[in-house]
């Protein structure tokens, strides 16, 4: 068994190197054996902890469902009735749904979160045309709008994870489907409201979101200022 020259930890015989300082193995006459167990654990017990799926879905029922029966109970002793309550309540619940779902998947969490919270956006945003009966916008703007969000933001995280993207790439693709989506929306408004292709205001978000997006990706493009970039703010 040797020892490190730098530290004096003792070495394994399978050790190359101190695992505790790095500096090199100094003994050539001692006998290394590659297949030998190392002295010390590569991960600790901690590091293989596990999230409780049960404990996190008992916290957000009493942090979200809670808040949601106590305000149907404060509404109903106040009014008679369900009012004002009916939005908070639909939007905690289903806000419940989108954080516990995905808790019970176990591959591709990422895709299935991000489908139910898709239904569960366009469900309380439907409840909310129901409710307010404010006239029919859900199908023509909100729904269309959620979709192509939606689909933005998940190729967006196919191609993050594909290694297409890096961070400079994607928060530039990010900024220029804010943008999109802006002009998206008013173009679906001004279709429902018969005003043919008009645009007011999401010019105003898509112009800076494109000139950010433009601006991160010629940075990416330079090696020499990319590097800068990344050694004055460590991006």
């Amino acid at each position: 068994m040797a020892y490190c020259v730098h530290c004096g930890v003792k070495l394994g015989e399978s050790e190359r190197k101190c695992p505790l300082c790095g500096v090199p193995a100094y003994d050539p006459l001692a006998p290394r054996d590659p297949a030998a167990p190392r002295p010390y654990p590569v991960r600790t017990p901690e590091q293989e902890l596990k999230r409780n799926k049960d404990y996190l879905q008992l916290l957000a029922g009493i942090l979200l469902l809670g808040p949601a029966i106590l305000c149907l109970v404060i509404d109903f002793l106040i009014t008679g009735t369900v009012t004002w309550s009916a939005y908070a309540a639909c939007a905690l619940a289903l806000l419940y749904i989108a954080v516990t779902v995905p808790l019970q998947i176990t591959r591709k969490r990422v895709y299935w979160s991000l489908a139910v919270s898709f239904l569960c956006l366009n469900a309380y945003l439907f409840l909310a045309e129901r409710f307010s009966q404010s006239g029919s916008w859900f199908v023509p703007i909100a729904l269309p709008a959620i979709s192509l969000g939606t689909a933005m933001l998940a190729a967006i995280i196919l191609f993050y994870r594909i290694g297409k993207l890096n961070k400079l790439t994607l928060l530039a693709s990010a900024l220029g489907a804010v943008g999109l989506l802006c002009l998206a929306v008013e173009w679906l408004i001004a279709l429902k409201e018969g005003d043919g292709l008009r645009f007011s205001w999401s010019p105003f978000v898509l112009a800076p979101c494109l000139f950010v997006a433009l601006c991160l990706l010629f940075i990416n493009a330079n090696r020499s200022v990319r590097e800068e970039v990344r050694r004055r703010v460590h991006f």
